[in-house]
């Protein structure tokens, strides 16, 4: 999916982290990988599975940058990674990913060990009616969540 296609689906995207502490309200929350994966595994539960991306960098990475994040990964994890990648016409577009359990424990994973940062998207209110909210991860365990003001 391209980040056109997610805007289309109503996800807050802003390719700058200035742009969006300009323009949404936001919150700063510290999540060890463990704490993170199930914080956005309920989320992704809560506003369901079909309003839950993801965008995901690594096919960008050159070869080197690419050889270090593979030194985390396991040999499933790199098997899974050759099945969701884009076809190489496609790699400069397509970054968002649906957010599965697999890629979303490699993401907070690499986030963890601040070695390739993610944004996460929900972008559909679930059923007690929270809005779309974009998290973005950062150093120091941070994930920054930006979300639409009241």
């Amino acid at each position: 999916m391209t980040a056109e296609e997610l805007k289309e689906q109503g996800a807050i995207y802003f390719e700058k982290i200035t742009e969006g502490f300009r323009s949404y309200a936001d919150v700063k929350l510290v999540m060890d990988e463990k704490r993170a994966y199930d914080h956005f595994k309920s989320l992704k539960k809560e506003y369901g599975a079909d309003h839950a991306f993801a965008d995901f960098y690594y096919f960008r990475l050159d070869e080197e940058s690419r050889e270090m994040v593979d030194e985390l990964l396991t040999a499933d994890e790199m098997d899974y990674l050759q099945i969701i990648r884009p076809f190489p016409e496609e790699t400069e577009e397509e970054i968002i990913f649906p957010l599965d359990d697999r890629l979303l424990q490699i993401i907070v994973r690499l986030n963890a060990r601040e070695m390739l940062f993610s944004t996460i998207y929900f972008v559909q209110p679930d059923p007690e009616g929270r809005r779309r909210t974009s998290w973005w991860g950062n150093y120091g365990h941070e994930y920054i969540c930006f979300r639409d003001r009241k």
